[in-house]
């Protein structure tokens, strides 16, 4: 980050934006000016908050990397950072880890698995998020047939975290 006197990519984005990680680098371009002011001290891992150095505008990011490597951006009135900052109260929009995911497949920008397996953790997290999460809702999140959806919440309810995770 250079600071202040370097222009931005703040007036490019709306109020809401998805930054792919990698590839066209746009994300680099985005958060060369963006510096983390909070992170959520929840259990919401992926969320934090930003200031751009350059424009002052406040951003609240999650950070989606690992089904379909996004960036979510929402803009933030000063009102809603001094919340975040003062009280650790966040707006809603990306409490959820499920929500975040389905942002993705809500505006197309997706990613596609070689090896499903690889979502095996990551579907037993949601399942345990929430019981009645139906196939139809994880083949949707993950661009899935329905069948290999159901699959994997089968594979995910016979796995224990130690299966998963085993250097966890």
């Amino acid at each position: 980050m250079e600071g202040v006197g370097q222009s931005c990519e703040c007036a490019t984005l709306g109020d809401f934006a998805v930054v792919g990680m990698g590839g066209d680098r746009r994300d680099e371009r985005v958060f060369a000016t963006l510096a983390e002011v909070a992170k959520h001290r929840g259990d919401a891992w992926w969320l934090y908050a930003s200031r751009c150095s350059a424009c002052g505008q406040d951003w609240m990011v999650a950070q989606e990397e690992r089904i379909h490597d996004n960036f979510y951006l929402k803009r933030l009135a000063v009102a809603e950072m001094k919340l975040i900052e003062e009280q650790g109260t966040w707006p809603p929009d990306f409490l959820r880890f499920e929500d975040v995911i389905r942002l993705g497949p809500d505006h197309k920008q997706v990613a596609r698995f070689f090896d499903t397996n690889d979502l095996t953790d990551t579907v037993k997290e949601l399942m345990e998020a929430r019981s009645d999460i139906s196939a139809s809702e994880i083949s949707y999140l993950f661009v899935l047939s329905k069948r290999e959806a159901s699959r994997l919440m089968d594979r995910a309810a016979r796995m224990s975290w130690k299966q998963l995770r085993p250097f966890a």
